[in-house]
C-alpha cells in the first residue's frame, strides 16, 4: 500500500492460531470503507499461528506480520507494534475477539470528532460491561484497577485504566521510553504521556470462545510490580523515606556534637532536602525536568518551605512543649510535612511538559 492508512490493528498473538482467521473476517466488516492495515505481532507461537497469518497475507496486502524470536510479553508486543504501525492512528486488540471489532468505528469517530489522543474502550463506564466473568476475576478487576488509579495518578483520566483494548494518535502520543514489564501497556502509555486528552467509549468484554486465557498468577504479580515502578507517589514515598534516615542522622550528628536540637533539626532538615531535590531529580521525575538544575532546586527549596517549616515547627512543639524525645519529635514532623511536599513539588517544580 502506497497510501498511508488511516488505521492500523495490531493485534499481539501467541497460540492464536483458531481466532486469527475469525478475526480477520470480523475485521473486514466491521472497517468496511476504511483505509487499514492489521499487524499481527507473533510471539513465534508453536501451534503455527503465524503460517495462518502469512495465508491471509498472500491474499491481502493489508495484513502484515510481526514473528519476534527469543523477545516475549504482551506489554512489549503492543510497543512494537505501536512503533511499526503506519497509520494516523492505531488501535490495540486481542486475538481471542473478547474485544469486539465491531466497536472499531465508534473508537475511530470518537478519536476524530473530539480530538482526543488516546481512546480507551471501557469496561466500566456507562453501556459497558464484561460476559461471563466470575465474582472472583471481577473483584480482581476491580481492586488492578482501583489500584492504578490509588498510586499513579496519570491513569485517572479514564475509568479502565486495565483496559487492553485502545486507540493512539501515532504523532501525538509518545512511545518514547515505553517498556512495559506487565501485560498492561495502556498503564505505561498514560503514564508517559500525562499531556494526551482521554476519552472513554464503552464496550463489553466477551466470553472466550477458542484458545485459553493467558492471565495466571505470574502476570499479575508482574503488574503490581509494574504499577510500583511507575508510581510517583511510590517512588517519591521511598525518597522520603531515603531522606527521613538523612535527616534523622545528620540531626544525631548535631546533637552529639553540639547538644543543641534546634540547630540539629535545621541542620537535618536541610541535608535531608539537598538530598531528596538529587534522588527526586534522578528518578522520581527524571522525565519532567526541564531548564537548569539549579533552577530546579531553587523552585525545590522554595516549593518545600511550608513542608520545611512544618517539620520544623512540629518537632519544636512536640520536644519543647511535650518533652517527646527530639529524634522521635523530629520523624513525627517528618510524616506531617510529606503531603504538602509532593503535592507542591509534583506540580511547581517538575511540572507536566506541555505537549508541542
Amino acid at each position: 500500500m502506497d497510501e498511508r492508512p488511516r488505521l492500523t490493528v495490531v493485534v499481539p498473538t501467541y497460540n492464536e492460531a483458531d481466532n486469527v482467521r475469525p478475526l480477520y473476517e470480523r475485521l473486514a466488516k466491521a472497517l468496511n470503507g476504511v483505509n487499514y492495515e492489521v499487524l499481527f505481532v507473533d510471539d513465534n507461537s508453536p501451534d503455527g499461528t503465524a503460517d495462518v497469518i502469512r495465508e491471509l497475507a498472500k491474499g491481502d496486502e493489508r495484513v502484515r506480520l510481526m514473528v519476534r524470536v527469543g523477545r516475549r510479553g504482551l506489554g512489549t508486543a503492543i510497543v512494537d507494534g505501536l512503533r511499526a504501525a503506519r497509520g494516523v492512528y492505531a488501535v490495540v486488540m486481542d486475538a481471542d475477539l473478547q474485544h469486539p471489532p465491531e466497536v472499531l468505528p465508534s473508537m475511530l469517530k470518537a478519536a476524530e470528532e473530539t480530538g482526543a489522543d488516546i481512546v480507551v474502550a471501557s469496561r466500566y463506564m456507562k453501556g459497558g460491561g464484561t460476559e461471563g466473568w466470575s465474582a472472583v476475576r471481577r473483584l480482581i478487576s476491580w481492586g488492578a484497577t482501583a489500584i492504578a488509579q490509588l498510586l499513579v495518578p496519570e491513569v485517572r483520566r479514564t475509568s479502565d485504566p486495565m483496559s487492553g483494548f485502545f486507540l493512539i494518535r501515532k504523532d501525538r502520543v509518545s512511545l518514547e521510553g515505553a517498556n512495559p514489564t506487565g501485560y498492561k501497556a495502556l498503564l505505561e502509555i498514560l503514564y508517559r504521556n500525562p499531556q494526551a486528552k482521554v476519552v472513554d467509549i464503552p464496550y463489553v468484554f466477551m466470553r472466550r470462545e477458542r484458545g485459553k486465557s493467558k492471565l495466571g498468577l505470574g502476570t499479575m504479580v508482574e503488574y503490581l510490580w509494574h504499577v510500583i515502578t511507575v508510581s510517583r507517589p511510590v517512588k517519591f514515598a521511598v525518597v522520603g523515606a531515603i531522606g527521613t534516615g538523612v535527616n534523622e542522622g545528620v540531626a544525631a550528628l548535631i546533637m552529639y556534637l553540639l547538644g543543641n536540637y534546634t540547630a540539629a533539626f535545621v541542620g537535618g532538615i536541610e541535608v535531608s532536602i539537598l538530598s531528596n531535590f538529587v534522588l527526586n531529580d534522578l528518578w522520581t521525575f527524571r522525565d519532567r525536568r526541564s531548564g537548569r538544575w539549579y533552577h530546579r532546586l531553587l523552585r525545590y527549596h522554595a516549593m518545600v518551605a511550608p513542608a520545611g517549616l512544618t517539620i520544623f515547627f512540629v518537632a519544636e512543639i512536640l520536644a519543647r512543649m511535650f518533652k517527646v524525645y527530639a529524634l522521635l519529635a523530629l520523624f513525627i514532623g517528618i510524616l506531617a510535612g510529606f503531603i504538602v511536599n509532593y503535592t507542591l513539588s509534583s506540580r511547581n517544580v517538575w511540572k507536566v511538559l506541555k505537549q508541542s
